[in-house]
Order: structure tokens, then C-alpha cells, then sequence
């Protein structure tokens, strides 16, 4: 009992007194707002602006099937399902994450896709038959998790979206029927915004707000929308461009999200020179990372199935706001350094796991690196694989990923499926074009210094006096390794390089006391891929 109030200690301390009282008044049914109401429709809507350059990401696209989707079946997160859209909307044998994506109604834009491609209206008709399924089985008395705020965020702004493209093709009942129920989703969602949670879900609500506020011609939310939304990018976005959840992926999400309301403000005549001066730094952090890349790297939740392409993100950059991304090597805020040696490129994490009030998507990977040759991933993180599932704790876990922990002791207490009590802290020390060298205080209060140099060959180094040292190397593909460590064990370990994909990869667990390094031979001649 005392552990699990510790526990809770830790995690509600470094909390947000707003978070804690709007959790209660959340407990207890009251609204939260931001101090705004939405105003009745006029009886006019505005077109938005949309941009097909990331609704119709061909990566994107892939992830659905559309004949599938015509046999009512459908796939997320690598797990399938036959759907009655006229039944109930809730899952039991799939995850929370699924149930989700289930109502974010991203598989529009693949059947309008085909539609146009082909001409086949089949593909239209079922778009049709889920937006109708939808607003017939989930009214606002059932609650449940279609009028979650964060699936009401997603889905209003790709039925938004697909309502520009679709409307002189849909059928005038349905088109009825979605606007009022784009506008009850859109007066529930203003009164229930996730000021207790805050982060990525609040952004997605307040960028909901100005987007459903543009559409509806609402003056006073829209000019209210903004300012928030203003006040959360300085929150959210660190100076280095990063988002401040350090996951690749929600960055690229959150980047999405904020060209998408930037587009529709300047659409409706409301350009904001604000938000808009936001993209430039969070492309050029989402370029420096994943560029020449075959998949996102796997820091704190990450995912390659998730967010849209880093090639969909740029085109979409350049084509509405005449954006290039640069390439940067470091980014100190969030603590990522970036080092290339020909055909090598090495991401390392050294940085703090996150914002302290909100370390949902944290692991413990603190001082890792992913290292890739051509583009491919060669030694990597394990992943994230799923939020509802037994094996989240190992996925958050410090020896899942290549980094360092002192005497056995995690480095954060990640517990729960999104909570974290003591934490780690870093602190980068020194750092070059070929050298970085990162102090780690882990949750008990040890240190350990990690030295990582990319000269020539990779070699890592941790050092903590009178403490026994494991650090974890897990290899996609065979290189040789030299160690100076009192024992090496070859162990088989999970990977997850997307949610709800898994495989085994080996990964060697080396241990010493006092100092331990790994070198890792780079080959350098050959041209052949890994």
C-alpha cells in the first residue's frame, strides 16, 4: 500500500495544480472551457482549406486496403476487424488504441481516393455508410468512446475535410446529417477540453476549435482558438523546434496539425504570423532527424504507422506556405544530436525524458542512440508496440533501449500506462562534431557519464564510480563489437518498429562495475547496404 502511495506521490507532485482541479471537476461533470462558447450557426458554412498533400500521403494511403474496406473489414495497428457500421461501435476484443482509430475516420480518404481514381461510387458509398453508421449509432447520450475529446478532434477535422472534397458528390441527407453533427461534436467538444491531461490532447482540442470555428463562421470561439492555441505552441514547442514530448512521432503529429490550422486560418482571411512562424523550426527538427531515414526513430512513444510521412510533411510545407526545411545537427532543448559519417548517421537522446507534468509517452531511454547505415536502421530502440497491453513495461523499460542503467535501477519509474513518478535528469556536458559527452541522474539519484564517440568507429562509454553498470546494444543487423566489461550475455529481446508489430531481434547485455564500453566497428568501405 505505502509503494503504490509513493508512487502516486511522485506522479501527482510534479503535476499541474490546473490539471489536478480540472481532473475533479471532470470527476464531477462540470464543463471546461476555455472561457468561450460557441455561438449557433448562421446557416452559412466556409469551405476550409485543406491539404491533399498530407490527406493523400501515399504511405498513408497504403495502410488501408480498399477492397477491404468495401467487405466491411478493417485494419489498425496490424490487428483486423469485420465491421457492422449500422452496430455497435465499441470493440471488446481490441485495445483502447484500437477503438480509437476505429473513430478517428482516417480510411476516408483512401475510399475517396479510389472513388476519384476509378470512378467505382461503391467506394463512395461506403465512405457514406460509415459517416451515416457513425452519427446513427454513437449519440452524445451514449457517451462511450466516439465522444472521447481526443476522437472527436481527429474525426472533425478529417470529416472536415472530406466533406470539401466529397460534398458535390454526397447525397443531400447525409450532408445534412453531417452538419449537425459536426456542429454537436463541435459545442460538446468546447465544453470538455483536456485541460487535465494538457500536451498533444489539448493541442488537438484547441486546433479542433479554430478549425470547426473557421467552418461554422464562429468569430468570437475562432478569435478565442487562436489565442489559446498561440499560448500552447510557445508551451509545447521548444526553442530548438522540438516538440516538448520528445517522440519523433507526436512531433510530426502535432506538425500536422498546426499547417492544418494555419491553412484554414489564412483560407477563412485570418492569417496568424504567430502560429505560422512555429512550422519553419518544427520541419527543419523533423527533417534533421528523420531524413534519409527508412523509418522514424523509436524515441519515448514512437511509432512508424502512425503519423504522416516526412515527404508528405515537406511537400505540404512547400506547397502552402513556401517552406524548405534545413538540416541541423543539434538540438539542445530537447536534448537530440545528430552526427553523419558517410553512408552512418547516429541519433543520440540526451535530454530529459519529457515535460515533467505530463511524461505519458516517456521511457526510460535516456542517453540512447539509434544508429542507421544507408538509411536502415542497424542498432535501434525496442519501440512502443501498444499502450493496453502486458508487455508496455518492458517496451518503457531502460535495457529495451541502448542506454545505461545504474546498480539495476530503472532510470525512470514508468508504471501505469501513461504515468511516471521519480524520473531521470541529463545533462549534456560537451559535445562536437565526432564527440558528446551527458551526465544521467537516474530516479535514485545515481549518476552515471556517458562519452559517445563517432570517430571513425562507434564507441560508448559510461562511467560511475562504485556502482555496478548494464547497458543494453540491440542489433538489426550483425556488426562486430569489442567490449571492456566483466560480462556479455547475447539475449533475444522484443522490437516493435510499429504499433502492434513485433519480432525478435538479439541484443547484447554487457555489465561491469565502476566503467564499461562498447566499440562497435564501422564499415566504411563497402557501398552495399547493410
Amino acid at each position: 500500500m505505502m509503494g503504490k502511495a509513493t508512487l502516486y506521490f511522485h506522479t501527482i507532485r510534479t503535476m499541474k495544480l490546473s490539471q489536478v482541479t480540472h481532473r475533479i471537476r471532470k470527476k464531477l461533470g462540470l464543463r471546461c472551457t476555455i472561457g468561450c462558447r460557441v455561438q449557433k450557426p448562421a446557416g452559412q458554412v466556409r469551405a476550409i482549406t485543406v491539404i491533399p498533400e498530407l490527406d493523400f500521403d501515399q504511405v498513408f494511403l497504403k495502410r488501408f486496403s480498399c477492397d477491404d474496406l468495401l467487405q466491411n473489414k478493417v485494419t489498425f495497428l496490424h490487428e483486423s476487424q469485420i465491421m457492422d457500421w449500422q452496430g455497435s461501435w465499441k470493440i471488446p476484443d481490441q485495445s483502447d488504441l484500437w477503438n480509437f482509430n476505429l473513430h478517428y475516420f482516417e480510411y476516408l480518404f483512401p475510399l475517396w481516393s479510389a472513388f476519384c481514381e476509378t470512378g467505382n461510387r461503391q467506394y463512395l458509398y461506403k465512405a457514406e455508410e460509415t459517416v451515416r453508421g457513425w452519427i446513427i449509432g454513437n449519440p452524445q447520450a451514449k457517451g462511450g468512446t466516439g465522444w472521447s475529446p481526443y476522437t472527436i478532434d481527429l474525426r472533425l477535422t478529417h470529416w472536415l475535410s472530406f466533406y470539401t472534397y466529397a460534398k458535390e458528390s454526397l447525397s443531400d441527407e447525409l450532408k445534412k446529417m453531417m452538419y449537425a453533427s459536426i456542429y454537436d461534436q463541435y459545442s460538446y467538444l468546447s465544453e470538455h477540453i483536456e485541460k487535465d491531461i494538457l500536451g498533444n490532447h489539448y493541442f488537438e482540442d484547441l486546433k479542433t476549435l479554430v478549425i470547426c470555428a473557421a467552418f461554422f463562421d464562429d468569430k468570437k470561439m475562432l478569435e478565442c482558438a487562436v489565442n489559446e492555441l498561440k499560448k500552447e505552441c510557445k508551451e509545447e514547442i521548444l526553442p530548438d523546434g522540438m516538440h516538448f514530448e520528445r517522440s519523433p512521432m507526436y512531433h510530426k503529429l502535432v506538425l500536422e496539425g498546426l499547417m492544418k490550422a494555419a491553412a484554414v486560418l489564412r483560407g477563412c482571411g485570418h492569417p496568424d504570423e504567430t502560429l505560422e512562424g512555429y512550422i519553419q523550426p518544427m520541419l527543419d527538427a523533423a527533417w534533421s532527424v528523420e531524413e534519409s531515414l527508412e523509418r522514424l526513430p523509436l524515441f519515448n512513444d514512437s511509432g512508424d504507422n502512425v503519423a504522416k510521412s516526412l515527404d508528405a510533411l515537406v511537400k505540404a510545407a512547400a506547397a502552402h506556405f513556401a517552406l524548405k526545411p534545413v538540416y541541423r545537427s543539434c538540438f539542445p532543448n530537447a536534448g537530440f544530436w545528430l552526427f553523419r559519417q558517410g553512408k552512418w548517421k547516429l541519433i543520440v537522446d540526451a535530454g530529459d525524458p519529457g515535460p515533467s507534468y505530463i511524461p505519458g509517452h516517456v521511457h526510460c531511454d535516456a542517453l540512447s542512440f539509434e544508429l542507421f547505415c544507408n538509411g536502415r536502421p542497424v542498432l535501434v530502440n525496442c519501440g512502443t508496440y501498444a499502450y493496453q497491453s502486458q508487455l508496455r513495461s518492458f517496451f518503457r523499460s531502460t535495457l529495451a533501449h541502448n542506454t545505461v542503467c545504474i546498480d539495476g535501477t530503472e532510470q525512470s519509474q514508468c508504471w501505469g500506462v501513461f504515468r511516471v513518478a521519480k524520473r531521470s535528469f541529463v545533462r549534456a556536458v560537451e559535445a562536437d562534431d565526432h564527440h558528446l559527452s551527458a551526465v544521467m541522474t537516474d530516479q535514485a539519484g545515481h549518476q552515471v557519464t556517458r562519452r559517445i564517440d563517432f570517430a571513425e568507429n562507434l564507441t560508448v562509454t559510461d562511467e560511475s564510480a562504485g556502482h555496478t553498470l548494464t547497458a543494453a546494444l540491440h542489433f538489426l543487423r550483425p556488426l562486430q563489437t569489442e567490449f571492456t566489461a566483466q560480462s556479455v550475455q547475447k539475449k533475444n529481446q522484443l522490437y516493435a518498429p510499429e504499433y502492434g508489430a513485433c519480432s525478435e531481434i538479439e541484443a547484447d547485455i554487457y555489465e561491469g562495475s565502476g566503467k564499461i564500453s562498447a566499440r562497435i566497428i564501422l564499415d566504411h568501405e563497402s557501398e552495399e547496404r547493410i
